[in-house]
């Protein structure tokens, strides 16, 4: 999740000018580039000032580069989260209830 800072929401027009010209433009063109190679998905949330990803990399380091190669990073914090896939979570509760299962002698 992203979420622009307090304190950067800037305070004059001059400011905001070039939050967009120097930040937000840049960051979301580079995002559009590894949008369009089909490892993120997501957007930003409209009317706010926050917006959610989903990043597809090898690990933790890979998105480390991808969020640092973003310039909105100056003024956002993120909330990273790894997902497990429902395919997995699917398999782990099977083994869940079979152990819990085999346990009761079921």
């Amino acid at each position: 999740m992203f979420k622009l800072r307090e304190e950067s929401y800037g305070g004059s027009e001059e400011e905001a000018a070039f939050m967009l010209s120097d930040q937000i433009i840049p960051s979301l063109e580079r995002l559009s580039e590894i949008e369009s190679d089909n490892r993120v998905m997501g957007g930003f949330i409209e009317g706010q000032r926050s917006g959610a990803f989903i990043f597809s990399v090898k690990d933790y380091e890979e998105l480390d580069k991808t969020l640092a190669s973003l310039p909105i990073m100056n003024v956002y914090d993120v909330d990273v989260a790894p997902l497990q896939t429902i395919s997995s979570a699917l398999d782990r509760d099977r083994n869940i209830v079979g152990e819990v299962k085999k346990a009761a002698g079921l």
